[in-house]
């Protein structure tokens, strides 16, 4: 039997980045994981603190992108162990992520959203990196 597809969509209330669970990454807390994500882009405690604190997750989004010349050389190789890593802290401090992940079963997990690295982009083609660090935290929750 072939694995259905499971939207992310379909649980965007907790396994989005969007999702107002707020995390505690590195002794840090943020109001969700977009927040969190786009702060581990810089070094400068002024940027950071003023995507920390911006009063939503899209915000937080739109504050980084105004930086993103001064992200760290090295975050583009490490971004995707990044949001990983912080979705596994949402899912441990999180009871009804953990269920709503475990809720997925087997299904395969898509983020269908038009941007084609997170998501599946466009065409359908995109590499869906949001959905593929959720089946690892799925199997790691598994195990």
């Amino acid at each position: 039997m072939e694995p259905r597809i499971f939207s992310l969509d379909r649980y965007a209330e907790y396994l989005s980045a969007f999702s107002s669970h707020g995390v505690e990454y590195k002794g840090v807390f943020y109001p969700t994981v977009e927040h969190a994500y786009h702060c581990q882009r810089y070094t400068d405690s002024k940027t950071q603190e003023e995507i920390r604190t911006a009063h939503s997750a899209k915000l937080a989004w739109k504050t980084s992108q105004k930086y993103k010349s001064q992200q760290l050389s090295d975050f583009d190789a490490r971004k995707v162990q990044v949001m990983e890593d912080i979705c596994r802290a949402k899912l441990e401090q999180h009871d009804d992520v953990r269920a709503a992940l475990a809720a997925s079963g087997q299904d395969v997990i898509v983020k269908d959203y038009p941007d084609p690295f997170w998501g599946i982009g466009l065409n359908g083609e995109g590499r869906n990196e949001m959905g593929k660090a959720w089946m690892r935290l799925r199997e790691e929750l598994k195990a």
